[in-house]
């Protein structure tokens, strides 16, 4: 699948997350492999490896801020001040059947 393909498929799957009124991930690691996906120096399933991992890594952190002692004055550096984006998995799984489809093309 050429770059620019990949490239359209992130780029038509984050319109559609936005379309549908969902956050989009703004964590620089996220685009960063994005990125690397787009041009192909890795594949799909190991960006959603990694974006699982970025999850767990925040949920991690919100239960040891709510476990610490003066929770409600400690600020969650792992949670935006807005929404929480939306969890990108199935977009993501999207991104892997567009790059399928184009590369049996």
């Amino acid at each position: 699948m050429s770059v620019e393909v990949r490239r359209r498929a992130a780029e038509n799957a984050f319109q559609r997350a936005r379309e549908a009124g969902h956050a989009v991930e703004q964590d620089d690691r996220f685009h960063a492999w994005i990125e690397e996906w787009i041009a192909g120096q890795i594949e799909m399933p190991e960006v959603s490896k990694r974006y699982r991992s970025l999850l767990s890594e925040r949920s991690a952190m919100r239960r040891a801020v709510a476990a610490a002692p003066n929770a409600e004055n400690i600020q969650d550096p792992g949670r935006p001040e807005a929404e929480q984006p939306f969890d990108l998995e199935t977009e993501i799984k999207l991104m892997m059947d567009e790059d399928e489809r184009t590369a049996k093309d």
